[in-house]
């Protein structure tokens, strides 16, 4: 099955999709051979390499399927390095998979409850390229899902842990991490105290300003940037609160621009424009 998928076209493959999943399935049984689920991850990541078979409406139909039947189970932590690259691919295929398109906001609301406590476990994951992935597959994720299917506990579950991914000993996952980091950002429903309403209050924006700030000073100047970038969308959702933070660090980095860049920004938010 392998080589004549990997030699046939992609729209060919999407043909007989009925016949080739149930196989692909079998053989991503996180009970299966370790082997035979990375040869598998390998088949689905070629057919997902390739636009004919993405852009086919028979695979448009199964996605959600191959997404929470045939791929999560596969990024669940286990022991070793064989089941490390297992998790490794199966990302890389979600990765890939979100990309077309296919997994609708709705349908992923669907599986919140089950993948975004395995995503957050795999921003901690040992290998960086993992991590890095996981980033990826979380800025497909988060604006799908949009503010009114992330409620309050998901949030508090997410942005302390793409905050930590920012002390990242890779530069790659922490330029990563900014992209998901203001997706979440866009999707917040913000009040200044905790409403069931909403999914983020002043206490937990508070913490995550706190968290952000630390990294407007990094010595990476491609850090700097990019936290400018995610700082500037997080000015408009409490313009009083996130001034009082940014003077109180301030003082403390090497240079105050980018605070007094920021200072403004928000000002400009505020009613009249008198925070600054």
């Amino acid at each position: 099955m392998q080589a004549l998928c990997r030699q046939s076209e992609g729209s060919t493959s999407a043909g007989v999709l009925l016949f080739i999943l149930p196989p692909l399935a079998a053989m991503l049984d996180p009970k299966a051979d370790l082997t035979l689920r990375l040869t598998a991850l390998s088949l689905f990541d070629h057919l997902l390499s390739l636009s004919d078979f993405c852009a086919a409406p028979e695979w448009g139909e199964m996605a959600e399927h191959a997404f929470a039947a045939m791929l999560l189970p596969n990024v669940v932590w286990r022991a070793g390095k064989p089941a490390e690259h297992v998790r490794l691919a199966a990302y890389l295929c979600l990765e890939k998979l979100l990309a077309t398109g296919h997994v609708s906001g709705e349908q992923l609301g669907r599986r919140t409850a089950e993948a975004l406590p395995l995503f957050v476990s795999g921003l901690d994951d040992d290998n960086v390229e993992t991590r890095r992935v996981v980033c990826n597959v979380l800025a497909f994720v988060i604006p799908r899902l949009g503010g009114q299917r992330i409620d309050h506990d998901q949030m508090r579950l997410l942005y302390p842990e793409l905050t930590k991914r920012l002390d990242d000993a890779s530069d790659a996952v922490r330029v990563a991490a900014c992209t998901p980091i203001i997706a979440m950002l866009r999707a917040v429903r913000y009040s200044a105290s905790w409403s069931q309403a909403h999914n983020f209050d002043r206490t937990n924006l508070g913490y995550f300003l706190q968290g952000l700030l630390v990294h407007l000073d990094d010595p990476n100047p491609e850090i700097q940037a990019e936290m400018q970038s995610v700082l500037e969308v997080a000015a408009p959702l409490d313009p009083p609160e996130f001034c009082n933070q940014v003077r109180l660090v301030r003082d403390r980095h090497r240079s105050p621009k980018l605070c007094d860049a920021l200072l403004e920004k928000a000002g400009s938010h505020a009613p009249g424009g008198m925070l600054v």
